[in-house]
């Protein structure tokens, strides 16, 4: 009976969860609200509103959100309980991180020795701005760190000494003003002439021998102090002057080329044919969207449409055009009788071809010049010294049927705007101190003197602190009886070849190349401090765009600066 009953209670459990199974009973999902009126411990009010700073800052939105009906209906929903900060108070709150971000930054600069700018100036909504950024090593990977020190407002005209006050000013509210190597900036004449009237001159340590000593054998200098008293021009006081390599390279594509057109009249000819084809399948997609829209459907793709203040941007253009030539050549051709402009001929194909074959090492030179891992200042020199390598290869060897006038165009141009760099005794240490590089891009002519300055440079650094760098491992400075310590300290051999062992190794990490060499390190930071380009700046801007719509200006310049800051810097936060 205990059995038949047993069997019974098993029948009864299968058949219920049969039943379940069949017809399930719905589950009801709590609302969000339930959640967060829970048990469950919710978050604090001090955690809660920086959230929604954080909030407004990195998704750029206005200060007033905070107080639109949908943001406080939203959050009194689900979260009840928490106070919703006010326009005003999120106005202290920014202040407030604005201060912190600045004082974390100015503490890390404060530990560096070694420092550099880039400045530019921008315009928006009819106002203009001062645009500030800084960069670093790190000591420890050697790594560029990078930070935004300002985007202030411009009153008035942008003329040399407003922008050399301004420079000064944030230099001096950071205070960096003694630790930046150089300033990098493009090649508007207001800036230039700001440098070349205030900038002091960068020498290296050879350089400032050979002056004192000239100083020693010449004549006394006699100055009339009166005129240094009624000397009315503002004496402001700028580090060297770098011209952005990025700006003048996108001199060398724009201007440069247009010295091609005048020495061969073929390619004159096929140039200005091809390029107006272009320029106006360009101008119809840009104006009309029924055009965007068949080329979007015939071609599969966008047409890329230059803009004349980004660089690499007719590249860009053409190589689009140029992967449309090589994969849908007869769509291309329907599209421009679909849009009423003329087909391309054969010849123009092959010039399209042929200016992106020429164009790509430029286009790649900007790319690595403009690159934030790879923006050490001894990348310029072999960054160019490649480039016209490439071009003169190009020239001797590839098969061009009309680009070899844009080649010789594109060959005096870099080496008419960039040939003082291999004259500047600062970029070509640059170079030699990066283990990348070494002395494979010095001029055979510079070498011995490259050579000659980095050894000056560690004979400096002995001169400087003997103790920290004359000690070499296992060494006990008890042992020789002969010197006094600290008076007479030997140089050491092994001391002394920091330059040769550094020069003879192969090793390109910058870490590694580094780890016995404590004074070629610290010649590397200090001559590799130094951006080659502006792009930061302009970086800087883009964002800056994004926050001064044009919907949003009545925005305050104090409060534009410090959102804009507070985005940017938000790695130091």
């Amino acid at each position: 009976m205990a059995s038949m009953e047993m069997e019974r209670e098993h029948a009864r459990k299968r058949s219920a969860t049969q039943s379940e199974e069949e017809h399930p009973v719905p589950l009801i999902q709590g609302s969000v609200a339930q959640y967060f009126r829970g048990s469950t411990p919710t978050i604090t009010q001090e955690r809660f509103d920086k959230l929604i700073l954080n909030f407004i800052i990195q998704g750029l939105h206005p200060l007033h959100t905070v107080e639109r009906p949908e943001y406080r209906d939203l959050f009194r929903e689900i979260l009840p309980s928490r106070h919703l900060i006010s326009r005003r108070t999120l106005g202290r709150m920014l202040e407030d991180e604005h201060l912190s971000m600045k004082s974390k930054l100015t503490e890390t600069l404060s530990k560096q020795n070694h420092v550099c700018t880039t400045t530019d100036a921008w315009s928006s909504n009819n106002k203009s701005f001062l645009g500030v950024t800084i960069h670093w090593i790190n000591q420890e990977n050697l790594s560029i760190c990078s930070g935004a020190l300002a985007c202030r407002r411009i009153i008035g005209r942008h003329t040399y000494d407003v922008l050399a006050e301004m420079l000064e000013d944030v230099h001096r509210d950071f205070n960096i003003k003694d630790k930046v190597t150089v300033t990098t900036t493009d090649n508007g004449s207001n800036f230039v002439k700001a440098f070349s009237v205030f900038a002091e001159v960068q020498r290296t340590i050879q350089d400032r021998e050979e002056e004192y000593e000239e100083e020693e054998e010449g004549h006394p200098v006699f100055i009339n102090v009166t005129d240094i008293l009624h000397e009315e021009e503002e004496d402001y006081s700028l580090p060297p002057h770098q011209r952005c390599a990025c700006h003048t390279l996108n001199l060398v594509a724009t201007r440069d080329i247009e010295d091609a057109l005048t020495q061969s009249e073929p390619f004159k000819k096929i140039s200005r044919s091809t390029m107006g084809k272009c320029q106006a399948l360009w101008n119809k997609q840009h104006r009309s969207t029924q055009a965007s829209d068949i080329i979007k459907d015939k071609l599969g793709c966008q047409l890329t449409v230059p803009s004349p203040t980004r660089w690499n941007s007719t590249y860009h253009a053409m190589e689009r055009l140029s992967i449309c030539i090589l994969t849908k050549e007869q769509d291309l051709q329907e599209t421009c009788e679909k849009l009423q402009v003329t087909r391309f001929k054969a010849a123009e194909l092959t010039f399209i071809r042929e200016y992106v074959q020429v164009m790509a090492p430029l286009a790649k030179a900007l790319d690595v010049l403009q690159s934030d891992r790879m923006a050490y200042t001894g990348v310029l020199v072999p960054t160019i010294s490649i480039l016209v390598e490439k071009m003169e290869r190009m020239k001797h060897e590839t098969n061009l049927h009309h680009c070899y006038p844009l080649v010789d165009a594109i060959i005096s141009g870099v080496k008419q705007r960039f040939g003082y760099i291999f004259q500047d005794a600062r970029l070509l240490i640059a170079s030699a101190v990066h283990p990348m590089f070494r002395l494979a891009y010095i001029p055979s002519g510079k070498k011995a003197d490259v050579v000659s300055n980095l050894k000056a440079e560690v004979n400096q650094l002995q001169t400087q602190s003997p103790d920290d760098h004359m000690q070499t491992d296992g060494e006990d400075p008890t042992v020789d009886s002969d010197e006094v310590p600290g008076y007479f300290p030997s140089l050491k051999t092994t001391v002394l070849n920091e330059v040769d062992s550094y020069l003879q190794s192969t090793e390109t990490k910058l870490v590694n190349a580094f780890q016995n060499l404590p004074m070629m390190k610290m010649i590397f930071l200090k001559y590799n401090t130094g951006v080659p380009a502006s792009a930061a700046c302009e970086r800087l801007f883009s964002v800056g765009k994004d926050i001064f719509r044009p919907k949003r200006n009545r925005l305050s310049d104090a409060n534009f600066e410090k959102l804009l800051l507070c985005r940017v810097n938000k790695h130091l936060l």
